[in-house]
C-alpha cells in the first residue's frame, strides 16, 4: 500500500500549507501534542536524551531506551503542500500500521490526509487536521475574562452564572454546592500546595471530572502541581499523564476558561477522546501563572458522548479563582513576614509595622534629618591584639551595643561598616524632636561604654573610647542600596558634614561633637558647649562645632560660660584673657580635654 512521494510538489508551497497537529496517546491517554512543521522525526530514546515524552528541535522521544519494539529513528512526518502527509517507515526492521490494519514496512512511504491514526508499538500518534480543531463545537468559553484576584467583582461576569431567570433550580443548587466548597477550600488551606491540592480534589468530588489537576507555569513550559483521579477511575500513571497543552495555551492568552466536548466524528472509540475544562489561576498583575485542568472521558447522566457543561465551567473557575485569592493571600503574608524581618534589621519593631502597611514611606524624598556617625577608636591597634576570632566577638559585642542605643530611641540603623556605625532620626517617619532622639542616642552610647570595657578587660590593655558626630540638615533618604541588597539612608551634603563632625572628635578630644543645627533644636536639658568653626572649603560656610556632654559636672554652667568666653577671647586675639579662663577651668577640672586642647593650640601658636 505504499506510495510514492509526489515528486512535482513545489517545496516553496510548504509555508501556506494549513497546519496539522499530531497528537500522541499511550494507554488511551493523551501524553503529547503539537503542530507539525516542516519534518518531525519520532523514536526511542538514545543515551543522552531525556525520557519521553519530549521535543527537541525536528525529533520527538516517545520511547525509552530499552523499548526495542520502537526504532531509535523510527517514523518521518512531513507535510505535504497539498495538507497532505508523508510518512515514512524509517526503521529497518519494525512494521508501522497505519489506520487500523495497513501495514508500512521498514523503508516504505506513504501519502495520507488527515485525521488518522498510526500505531507504534504500544502508542498511537494521531494526525489532525487544523479544520477540525476549528469546530464550533469542538472548542467553548466563557465568554468573560476571569478577574484577578483583588478586583472589584464584575456585574456582567456575576450575571452570567447567578442570572435565576437563566439558571434552573437544580444548577443554582449546583453552583451554591460548590461555592460552600470553595469556603472551605479558601478556609482550610495553609500553604501554596494545600490550595492547589485541595482545588484538583474539588474538581473530582464536586465537579465529578475524572482526572483534575492544578499546573503552573513555569519557565515557558506547564508544569503539574497537584493531581487527583476518581477512585473509581483507572489508577492513574503521573508520570505519562499530560493535559492539553492546546487548551491550556488558549487559557494562558485569552485570560478565559476554556472547554473541549469531544467531537464524535473522530476516533473515539479507538483513542478514549474527552471532555476538557481549563480556568486560569491568575495573579494581582492580572498575569496567568497557573490553571486548573480537568476532564471526563466516559458519558454520564445518559449522554451518548462525555460532555462538560457550562455550569460546571463556571464551577471549575470559582475553584480557580479561589485559588488565586488564597495564593495571592499567602503571598501578601509571605511578603509582609520578609519585609518584617529585613525591616527590623533597621527600624524598631514599632515603625516595621507601620512600614508593611505603608510601603510608600520608603520612597526617596527630601527630608530634615538628624545623622549620627560613631567611631571605635583604636580599631586597628584592639584587632591585631585580639586576634582575628576574639576580634569577630568584640566588634559584634560593641556594634549590639550601639545599634540597640539607636532602636531604643526610634532611630533606624542606616549602615554598620567595620568600625562604623550610622543611625538616622527624621526618617522614614518625620518627627519634631529628632535631633533630642538622635543626641539620647549619643549619650546612653557612652553611658554603655564602662560596661562593655568591663566585660573585656580581661583581654584589652586599655579601654575603647567613641568619637560620634551627628549633624541635623535636609538630605534625600531612600533605598540607596539596590534590588538585590536593601540600605535605607540619607544622601546629600547633610551626610558629609556629620561625618566631619564625627571625624573631628579625635582632634578635639570629645566624644561627642554636634553642629550648630543640630544644638540649635535642644532645650536646656541636654550640656553643650561652642568649641570651634571648622572650615569647610572655599566655597562652604565654617562650620560651627558643640560638644555634647555626657556626663555633666556639677557646675557645668560656669564651666561653660567660662570657656565660651575663652574661645572668644582666643577668636578676637586676646591670648591673656583665653589663657587665664582656661587655666580657672583647669585648675577644677584638670581632665577637660577641651580646655586643654584649646590651651595647647594657644601655646603652639605662640612657640611657632
Amino acid at each position: 500500500m505504499a506510495n510514492q512521494p509526489d515528486q512535482n510538489a513545489d517545496p516553496s508551497a510548504k509555508a501556506s500549507v494549513p497546519p496539522v497537529f499530531v497528537n500522541v496517546y499511550e494507554k488511551t491517554r493523551l501524553v503529547f501534542e503539537s503542530e507539525l512543521s516542516g519534518e518531525l522525526l519520532i523514536g526511542r530514546q538514545r543515551q543522552d536524551e531525556p525520557a519521553p515524552y519530549r521535543r527537541i528541535g525536528n525529533r520527538l522521544i516517545v520511547a525509552r531506551l530499552p523499548e526495542s519494539s520502537v526504532s531509535r529513528d523510527h517514523v518521518r512526518l512531513e507535510c505535504t503542500p497539498r495538507g497532505e502527509v508523508e510518512i515514512t517507515n524509517l526503521s529497518g526492521v519494525n512494521t508501522i500500521i497505519i489506520g487500523t490494519s495497513n501495514r508500512l514496512d521498514p523503508g516504505q512511504v506513504c501519502t495520507v490526509r488527515p485525521p488518522t491514526l498510526i500505531m507504534l508499538g504500544e502508542r498511537v500518534i494521531e494526525l489532525e487536521a487544523a479544520d477540525s480543531r476549528a469546530h464550533p463545537d469542538a472548542l467553548e468559553s466563557l465568554p468573560y475574562e476571569t478577574l484577578p484576584p483583588g478586583t472589584a467583582s464584575n456585574s456582567q461576569s456575576s450575571s452570567q452564572w447567578m442570572d435565576a431567570g437563566r439558571r434552573s433550580t437544580e444548577e443554582l443548587q449546583y453552583l451554591l454546592r460548590g461555592l460552600h466548597a470553595t469556603v472551605g477550600l479558601f478556609q482550610l488551606a495553609t500553604d501554596p500546595q494545600d490550595f492547589l491540592q485541595m482545588a484538583a480534589q474539588a474538581m473530582v468530588d464536586v465537579v465529578e471530572l475524572e482526572t483534575a489537576a492544578a499546573l503552573m507555569w513555569d519557565n515557558g513550559d506547564w508544569r503539574v502541581a497537584a493531581i487527583c483521579c476518581r477512585s473509581e477511575s483507572p489508577a492513574l500513571d503521573e508520570s505519562t499523564w499530560m493535559p492539553s497543552t492546546r487548551i491550556l495555551n488558549r487559557v494562558r492568552d485569552e485570560h478565559k476558561t476554556f472547554w473541549r466536548v469531544p467531537d464524535e466524528q473522530a476516533t473515539a472509540s479507538l483513542l478514549n477522546v474527552k471532555a476538557l475544562v481549563a480556568a486560569p489561576i491568575m495573579n494581582r498583575k492580572a498575569e496567568v501563572v497557573g490553571a486548573l485542568y480537568g476532564d471526563r472521558r466516559h458519558s454520564r447522566n445518559g449522554q451518548v458522548e462525555p460532555q462538560i457543561t457550562e455550569v460546571e465551567a463556571i464551577l471549575v473557575e470559582m475553584l480557580s479563582t479561589s485559588v488565586a485569592a488564597g495564593l495571592a493571600r499567602l503571598e501578601q503574608e509571605q511578603a509582609a513576614v520578609k519585609a518584617r524581618v529585613l525591616f527590623e534589621q533597621f527600624f524598631t519593631p514599632e515603625l516595621s509595622r507601620q512600614l508593611e502597611n505603608q510601603p510608600d514611606l520608603l520612597l526617596g524624598k527630601d527630608t530634615e534629618i538628624s545623622l549620627l556617625f560613631c567611631d571605635i577608636h583604636r580599631f586597628s591597634e584592639v584587632s591585631e591584639q585580639l586576634g582575628a576570632r576574639l576580634t569577630i566577638d568584640w566588634i559584634h559585642d560593641v556594634m549590639e551595643m550601639l545599634s540597640n542605643c539607636v532602636a531604643d530611641h526610634q532611630g533606624v540603623l542606616v549602615d554598620t561598616l567595620g568600625d562604623q556605625l550610622s543611625g538616622m532620626w527624621g526618617a522614614p517617619e518625620a518627627c519634631s524632636d529628632h535631633a533630642t532622639l538622635a543626641c539620647r542616642a549619643a549619650i546612653a552610647m557612652v553611658e554603655q561604654l564602662p560596661a562593655l570595657n568591663r566585660r573585656w578587660q580581661s583581654v584589652l590593655e586599655q579601654p575603647v573610647a567613641l568619637g560620634i558626630g551627628i549633624h541635623t540638615g535636609v538630605a534625600r533618604v531612600g533605598n540607596i542600596g539596590s534590588t538585590r541588597k536593601f540600605k535605607y539612608g540619607p544622601l546629600g551634603s547633610t551626610v558629609h558634614v556629620a561625618r566631619r563632625a564625627e571625624e573631628s572628635t579625635r582632634s578635639l578630644g570629645t566624644q561627642i561633637l554636634i553642629t550648630a543645627s543640630t544644638a540649635a533644636q535642644l532645650d536646656v536639658e541636654f550640656a553643650t558647649r561652642r568649641l570651634l568653626s571648622l572650615s569647610m572649603g572655599e566655597s562652604a560656610q565654617p562650620l560651627d562645632l558643640f560638644e555634647l556632654a555626657a556626663d555633666v559636672p556639677a557646675d557645668w554652667a560656669e564651666m561653660k560660660r567660662r570657656y565660651e568666653l575663652a574661645l572668644d577671647a582666643y577668636d578676637r586675639g586676646d591670648i591673656p584673657s583665653a589663657t587665664r579662663l582656661l587655666a580657672k577651668i583647669l585648675a577644677s577640672h584638670p581632665n577637660d580635654r577641651v580646655s586643654l586642647q584649646l590651651l595647647a593650640r594657644i601655646n603652639g601658636e605662640l612657640n611657632s
